[in-house]
This record gives C-alpha cells, sequence and structure tokens, in this order.
C-alpha cells in the first residue's frame, strides 16, 4: 500500500509541472505612481513552496526539464517560469514570516532571469519583439514586487532584498541591451 502512495505522490509531483498558472499574486502595490504599468504582467501561482517537505522533489522534476530541453527559446520560456514561480514564492513566504526563505527565493528566481540572455544568445534568429516585451514587463514586475517586499521587511532582510532588487535591475538592463541588437547583423554579433 505504501508503494502505491508513493507512486501515486511521485507521479502527480511530475505530472503536474506547471498546470495551476491560473492563479495571480495581487496583493503587493505598486512602488510608485509609474509602476501601475506594470500591473498587466501576471505572476503564476508557484505551487508547492520552498518550506514544503517535498519541495526537493518539486526541485528534481524542474532540473529533470531543463536537462530535457534543448531549444533555446523553450529554454527561455522555462527559466522565465522559473523565475515568475520563484518571485511569487518569495512574496508568500515574507506574508508567512519566513524573510530568510523568501530572500533565498527571491536571489534564485532572479538567478533564473540571469541565465536568459545566454539563451537568447544561442539562437539561431533574433527572437521576436513580443518575448521581449514579455522578458521586459516580467522583470519590471519581478522589481515592483520586490519593492513591496523591502517596504514589508526589516534590517539586513531589507538590504538584502535591495541587493536581490540590483541584480534585477541589472538583468532588465541586459535584456534591453539584447533587444535593441540590430536584427540585420544577429548573426554577425551572434
Amino acid at each position: 500500500m505504501k508503494k502505491y502512495l508513493f507512486l501515486f505522490l511521485l507521479i502527480a509531483v511530475f505530472a503536474l509541472p506547471g498546470s495551476v498558472i491560473a492563479k495571480t499574486i495581487d496583493d503587493q502595490q505598486p512602488t510608485s505612481s509609474k509602476s501601475s504599468v506594470f500591473s498587466n504582467y501576471e505572476l503564476p501561482y508557484p505551487g508547492m513552496l520552498p518550506d514544503s517537505p517535498l519541495y526537493k522533489i518539486k526541485v528534481l522534476r524542474d532540473k529533470l526539464i531543463l536537462f530535457l530541453i534543448t531549444e533555446p527559446q523553450k529554454k527561455v520560456e522555462f527559466h522565465l517560469l522559473q523565475a515568475d514561480k520563484g518571485i511569487s514564492s518569495a512574496s508568500m513566504l515574507l506574508n508567512k514570516g519566513n524573510p530568510s526563505l523568501a530572500i533565498q527565493t527571491a536571489l534564485k528566481a532572479e538567478h533564473n532571469m540571469t541565465l536568459i540572455p545566454e539563451q537568447i544568445r544561442l539562437m539561431q534568429v533574433k527572437p521576436s519583439g513580443s518575448m521581449f516585451d514579455k522578458l521586459i514587463d516580467a522583470s519590471k514586475k519581478h522589481q515592483e514586487i520586490l519593492g513591496g517586499m523591502i517596504k514589508k521587511a526589516e534590517g539586513n532582510e531589507q538590504k538584502s532584498l535591495k541587493q536581490v532588487l540590483y541584480f534585477s535591475q541589472e538583468n532588465l538592463k541586459t535584456l534591453e541591451k539584447y533587444e535593441m541588437k540590430n536584427p540585420k547583423r544577429w548573426n554577425e554579433w551572434n
């Protein structure tokens, strides 16, 4: 009986990689009057949070999925999904009163955004403008969420979250540089 229960749980974790995307995080307020522009981008519901005892299985599943993806564009989409879920998770963890895990999760989420430009560089043709728009909107939404988290945090936690926000801003600058590359010269630059 225990074998069947374990097998069922394992199949459920691997068969449902991210199908719950309809829920969004809406409780964060914009960090400035310009931030209201970012509210159009919706973050997916992260599912299981890092404080769950089964979270390591989810991480293993995600690493396996990433290993199996060979197309750079699909890897960009996967890294973006992981970054979005990570920022959502970080916000939820901070709201649950677990700021240290929230900071670690936010940092890992922004690391996923850092991996995206390398995958873009590996593409044979320049990605569409809509892909860049989505990536830039996501980065701005991440910064909006991080700004809300900074307001809720205190002391060293606030300082750490400001560092994560800085990484997010640098990631955005990198994406904007990639977007500005002349499409006629993409192959030469690449």
